[in-house]
């Protein structure tokens, strides 16, 4: 019965995606030992976020180009 003994892992979890009360102090500890702010983090993740698959979608295309 190994599925059964996942029903109580299920049931211990809230209706939130995650708590708010350790995002907050994750938040908290995140700003307060670098001295950023979200913009700060949020930026560059963003900005990777977008240039990954543009550089990735240039490249397939150069190599198409080639054949």
């Amino acid at each position: 019965m190994p599925a059964l003994s996942v029903l109580p892992t299920i049931l211990a979890h809230h209706s939130e995606p995650s708590d708010p009360l350790l995002l907050r102090w994750v938040f908290d500890t995140f700003e307060s030992i670098t001295g950023l702010g979200p913009t700060a983090v949020v930026l560059p993740i963003a900005g990777a976020i977008v240039a990954f698959p543009a550089v990735v979608g240039f490249l397939a295309f150069r190599a198409r180009r080639r054949q």
